[in-house]
Protein backbone atom coordinates (compact mmCIF):
# COMPACT_ATOMS: atom_id res chain seq x y z
CA UNK A 1 0.00 0.00 0.00
CA UNK A 2 1.44 3.73 -0.67
CA UNK A 3 2.22 6.04 1.76
CA UNK A 4 -0.80 8.60 3.06
CA UNK A 5 -0.03 11.94 1.42
CA UNK A 6 -1.28 13.23 4.33
CA UNK A 7 -0.68 12.45 8.07
CA UNK A 8 -3.17 12.90 10.99
CA UNK A 9 -1.23 11.01 14.07
CA UNK A 10 -4.24 11.24 16.57
CA UNK A 11 -6.87 9.77 14.29
CA UNK A 12 -4.37 7.04 13.23
CA UNK A 13 -3.62 6.26 16.98
CA UNK A 14 -7.62 6.22 17.48
CA UNK A 15 -8.31 3.88 14.76
CA UNK A 16 -5.11 1.51 15.49
CA UNK A 17 -7.11 1.35 18.96
CA UNK A 18 -10.12 0.12 17.38
CA UNK A 19 -8.67 -2.00 14.88
CA UNK A 20 -6.75 -3.49 17.69
CA UNK A 21 -9.79 -4.37 20.11
CA UNK A 22 -11.27 -5.77 17.01
CA UNK A 23 -9.06 -8.04 16.10
CA UNK A 24 -8.83 -9.92 19.75
CA UNK A 25 -11.39 -11.81 21.42
CA UNK A 26 -10.80 -11.45 25.16
CA UNK A 27 -10.52 -7.54 26.59
CA UNK A 28 -7.43 -6.03 27.04
CA UNK A 29 -6.12 -3.50 29.39
CA UNK A 30 -4.10 -0.04 28.14
CA UNK A 31 -0.76 -1.35 28.37
CA UNK A 32 -1.77 -4.53 26.35
CA UNK A 33 -3.55 -2.19 23.74
CA UNK A 34 -0.50 0.28 23.80
CA UNK A 35 2.27 -2.89 23.29
CA UNK A 36 -0.26 -4.22 20.80
CA UNK A 37 0.03 -1.17 18.58
CA UNK A 38 3.24 0.00 19.48
CA UNK A 39 2.66 2.86 21.00
CA UNK A 40 3.29 3.82 24.65
CA UNK A 41 0.68 3.91 27.38
CA UNK A 42 0.79 7.53 27.68
CA UNK A 43 0.49 8.26 23.76
CA UNK A 44 -2.66 6.24 23.93
CA UNK A 45 -4.55 7.33 27.27
CA UNK A 46 -6.51 9.86 26.41
CA UNK A 47 -7.44 8.35 22.70
CA UNK A 48 -9.08 5.81 25.39
CA UNK A 49 -10.83 8.25 27.62
CA UNK A 50 -12.36 9.66 24.49
CA UNK A 51 -13.20 6.47 23.06
CA UNK A 52 -15.08 5.67 26.14
CA UNK A 53 -16.76 8.45 26.57
CA UNK A 54 -18.03 8.58 22.87
CA UNK A 55 -19.52 4.68 23.38
CA UNK A 56 -17.06 3.25 21.25
CA UNK A 57 -15.46 1.46 23.74
CA UNK A 58 -16.17 0.03 27.17
CA UNK A 59 -14.60 -1.36 30.42
CA UNK A 60 -15.79 -5.32 31.07
CA UNK A 61 -16.32 -6.58 34.68
CA UNK A 62 -12.46 -6.39 35.19
CA UNK A 63 -12.42 -1.83 35.23
CA UNK A 64 -8.62 -2.77 34.01
CA UNK A 65 -10.02 -4.35 30.44
CA UNK A 66 -11.72 -2.76 27.34
CA UNK A 67 -13.37 -4.14 24.68
CA UNK A 68 -15.70 -2.61 21.86
CA UNK A 69 -19.18 -1.49 22.06
CA UNK A 70 -21.61 -2.18 19.69
CA UNK A 71 -21.61 1.40 18.43
CA UNK A 72 -19.51 0.72 15.54
CA UNK A 73 -21.90 -2.07 14.50
CA UNK A 74 -24.54 0.20 14.70
CA UNK A 75 -22.83 3.75 13.38
CA UNK A 76 -22.01 1.14 10.07
CA UNK A 77 -25.54 0.02 9.83
CA UNK A 78 -26.96 3.40 9.31
CA UNK A 79 -24.86 3.55 5.95
CA UNK A 80 -28.10 2.98 3.47
CA UNK A 81 -26.38 0.47 1.46
CA UNK A 82 -26.25 -1.70 4.42
CA UNK A 83 -29.36 -0.99 5.83
CA UNK A 84 -31.13 -1.61 2.28
CA UNK A 85 -28.61 -4.88 1.47
CA UNK A 86 -30.19 -6.42 5.49
CA UNK A 87 -33.75 -5.43 4.45
CA UNK A 88 -33.50 -7.23 1.52
CA UNK A 89 -31.45 -10.01 2.72
CA UNK A 90 -33.29 -10.89 5.79
CA UNK A 91 -36.23 -12.15 4.83
CA UNK A 92 -34.71 -13.95 2.31
CA UNK A 93 -32.43 -15.58 4.97
CA UNK A 94 -35.07 -16.51 7.11
CA UNK A 95 -36.97 -18.55 4.39
CA UNK A 96 -34.56 -20.32 3.33
CA UNK A 97 -33.23 -21.29 7.28
CA UNK A 98 -36.58 -22.68 7.42
CA UNK A 99 -36.38 -24.59 3.78
CA UNK A 100 -33.14 -25.78 4.20
CA UNK A 101 -33.31 -26.49 8.48
CA UNK A 102 -30.04 -25.21 8.06
CA UNK A 103 -27.72 -21.61 9.53
CA UNK A 104 -27.64 -18.78 7.23
CA UNK A 105 -24.90 -15.61 7.39
CA UNK A 106 -23.96 -13.12 5.31
CA UNK A 107 -21.06 -11.41 5.11
CA UNK A 108 -19.02 -8.72 3.50
CA UNK A 109 -15.48 -7.78 2.54
CA UNK A 110 -12.82 -5.48 4.90
CA UNK A 111 -9.81 -5.58 4.14
CA UNK A 112 -8.10 -8.74 3.41
CA UNK A 113 -11.32 -10.35 5.75
CA UNK A 114 -15.11 -10.94 5.62
CA UNK A 115 -17.00 -9.71 8.15
CA UNK A 116 -20.59 -11.16 9.21
CA UNK A 117 -23.21 -8.73 9.34
CA UNK A 118 -26.56 -10.86 9.55
CA UNK A 119 -27.11 -14.36 10.82
CA UNK A 120 -30.39 -16.68 11.01
CA UNK A 121 -30.33 -19.62 13.24
CA UNK A 122 -31.30 -23.12 11.87
CA UNK A 123 -35.09 -24.25 13.17
CA UNK A 124 -33.49 -27.39 13.67
CA UNK A 125 -32.38 -28.15 17.57
CA UNK A 126 -28.44 -29.02 15.98
CA UNK A 127 -26.59 -26.59 13.58
CA UNK A 128 -23.68 -24.45 13.31
CA UNK A 129 -23.18 -20.49 12.95
CA UNK A 130 -20.74 -18.02 13.92
CA UNK A 131 -21.62 -14.33 16.48
CA UNK A 132 -22.11 -11.31 14.24
CA UNK A 133 -18.86 -9.48 13.35
CA UNK A 134 -16.82 -12.71 13.31
CA UNK A 135 -14.03 -11.89 11.10
CA UNK A 136 -12.17 -13.90 8.90
CA UNK A 137 -9.34 -13.87 6.35
CA UNK A 138 -10.35 -13.96 2.98
CA UNK A 139 -8.33 -16.97 2.11
CA UNK A 140 -10.01 -18.76 4.90
CA UNK A 141 -13.64 -18.69 4.28
CA UNK A 142 -15.93 -19.36 1.67
CA UNK A 143 -17.61 -16.39 2.08
CA UNK A 144 -13.94 -14.30 1.25
CA UNK A 145 -13.77 -16.82 -1.71
CA UNK A 146 -17.14 -15.79 -3.14
CA UNK A 147 -16.44 -12.44 -2.45
CA UNK A 148 -12.94 -12.14 -3.92
CA UNK A 149 -14.18 -14.37 -6.63
CA UNK A 150 -17.01 -11.96 -8.11
CA UNK A 151 -14.59 -8.54 -7.38
CA UNK A 152 -14.04 -6.28 -9.87
CA UNK A 153 -11.08 -5.81 -10.96
CA UNK A 154 -10.38 -2.90 -8.95
CA UNK A 155 -11.79 -4.65 -6.05
CA UNK A 156 -10.04 -7.90 -6.77
CA UNK A 157 -6.93 -5.37 -6.95
CA UNK A 158 -7.22 -4.33 -3.28
CA UNK A 159 -7.87 -7.39 -1.81
CA UNK A 160 -4.49 -8.65 -3.38
CA UNK A 161 -2.60 -5.78 -1.99
CA UNK A 162 -4.55 -6.35 1.50
CA UNK A 163 -3.31 -9.95 1.31
CA UNK A 164 0.50 -9.21 0.82
CA UNK A 165 0.90 -6.55 3.68
CA UNK A 166 -0.35 -8.97 5.87
CA UNK A 167 2.00 -11.29 4.74
CA UNK A 168 0.36 -14.48 2.08
CA UNK A 169 2.59 -15.62 0.18
CA UNK A 170 2.36 -15.33 -3.60
CA UNK A 171 2.16 -19.07 -3.61
CA UNK A 172 -1.38 -18.29 -1.70
CA UNK A 173 -2.25 -15.59 -3.99
CA UNK A 174 -1.88 -17.58 -6.68
CA UNK A 175 -3.95 -20.40 -5.31
CA UNK A 176 -6.56 -17.99 -4.21
CA UNK A 177 -6.94 -16.71 -8.16
CA UNK A 178 -6.99 -19.83 -9.70
CA UNK A 179 -9.86 -21.51 -7.28
CA UNK A 180 -11.86 -17.54 -8.13
CA UNK A 181 -11.93 -19.01 -11.94
CA UNK A 182 -13.55 -22.34 -10.82
CA UNK A 183 -16.06 -20.77 -8.67
CA UNK A 184 -16.89 -17.75 -10.88
CA UNK A 185 -17.70 -20.54 -14.01
CA UNK A 186 -19.63 -22.62 -11.28
CA UNK A 187 -21.46 -19.35 -9.74
CA UNK A 188 -20.89 -20.41 -6.14
CA UNK A 189 -18.40 -22.54 -4.03
CA UNK A 190 -18.92 -25.78 -2.03
CA UNK A 191 -16.83 -27.06 0.21
CA UNK A 192 -15.31 -28.50 3.14
CA UNK A 193 -15.42 -26.02 6.29
CA UNK A 194 -12.20 -24.93 7.20
CA UNK A 195 -12.54 -24.00 10.61
CA UNK A 196 -15.22 -27.24 11.66
CA UNK A 197 -14.91 -30.56 10.75
CA UNK A 198 -18.24 -31.75 9.75
CA UNK A 199 -19.70 -28.51 8.23
CA UNK A 200 -19.91 -27.76 4.50
CA UNK A 201 -19.88 -24.64 3.38
CA UNK A 202 -21.68 -23.43 1.04
CA UNK A 203 -21.84 -19.63 -0.51
CA UNK A 204 -23.20 -17.78 -3.05
CA UNK A 205 -22.38 -13.97 -4.29
CA UNK A 206 -24.82 -11.08 -3.70
CA UNK A 207 -25.27 -8.29 -6.18
CA UNK A 208 -26.76 -4.73 -5.75
CA UNK A 209 -27.22 -1.83 -8.61
CA UNK A 210 -24.41 0.32 -7.82
CA UNK A 211 -21.72 -1.82 -8.04
CA UNK A 212 -19.76 -4.37 -10.47
CA UNK A 213 -18.49 -6.38 -7.21
CA UNK A 214 -20.03 -8.70 -5.22
CA UNK A 215 -21.55 -6.57 -2.23
CA UNK A 216 -21.86 -9.83 -0.01
CA UNK A 217 -21.96 -13.60 0.49
CA UNK A 218 -24.55 -15.82 1.72
CA UNK A 219 -23.68 -18.91 2.96
CA UNK A 220 -24.87 -21.72 4.89
CA UNK A 221 -22.62 -23.68 6.92
CA UNK A 222 -24.67 -26.78 5.99
CA UNK A 223 -24.43 -29.69 9.06
CA UNK A 224 -26.05 -32.80 7.96
CA UNK A 225 -29.08 -33.99 10.79
CA UNK A 226 -32.12 -36.63 11.14
CA UNK A 227 -34.01 -33.68 10.27
CA UNK A 228 -32.19 -31.89 7.30
CA UNK A 229 -34.55 -31.66 4.04
CA UNK A 230 -31.89 -30.75 1.58
CA UNK A 231 -29.32 -33.32 0.48
CA UNK A 232 -25.65 -31.57 0.07
CA UNK A 233 -25.21 -32.11 -3.57
CA UNK A 234 -28.46 -29.96 -3.88
CA UNK A 235 -27.97 -27.48 -1.38
CA UNK A 236 -26.06 -25.14 -3.93
CA UNK A 237 -28.59 -24.26 -6.25
CA UNK A 238 -31.28 -23.19 -3.26
CA UNK A 239 -28.75 -21.26 -2.07
CA UNK A 240 -27.86 -19.17 -5.28
CA UNK A 241 -31.84 -19.11 -5.50
CA UNK A 242 -32.15 -16.96 -2.52
CA UNK A 243 -28.62 -14.91 -3.35
CA UNK A 244 -30.37 -13.87 -6.59
CA UNK A 245 -33.82 -12.89 -5.30
CA UNK A 246 -31.59 -10.53 -2.65
CA UNK A 247 -29.82 -9.20 -5.97
CA UNK A 248 -33.14 -8.70 -7.74
CA UNK A 249 -34.45 -6.92 -4.43
CA UNK A 250 -31.54 -5.04 -4.48
CA UNK A 251 -32.05 -3.82 -7.83
CA UNK A 252 -28.94 -5.42 -9.68
CA UNK A 253 -29.82 -6.63 -13.38
CA UNK A 254 -27.97 -9.67 -14.74
CA UNK A 255 -26.19 -9.24 -18.11
CA UNK A 256 -26.43 -10.82 -21.00
CA UNK A 257 -23.94 -11.57 -23.44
Amino acid sequence: MTDAPYKAPALEKGLDILECLSSVRTPLSIAEIARTIGRSRNEIYRMIVVLEMRGYVERTEDPEKLQLSNRLFEVGMRSPPKRDLHEAALPEMSALAAEMMQSIQLAVVSSDQIVVIARTESPDDVGFSVRLGHRRSILNSASGLVLFAFAAHAQEKRILEYLKTSGTSQAELDALQQHAVSIREAGYVCMPSRMVDGVTDIGAPVFDSTSESAVASLTVPFVVTRRTRISVNDAPAFVASAADRISSALGHVPQTN
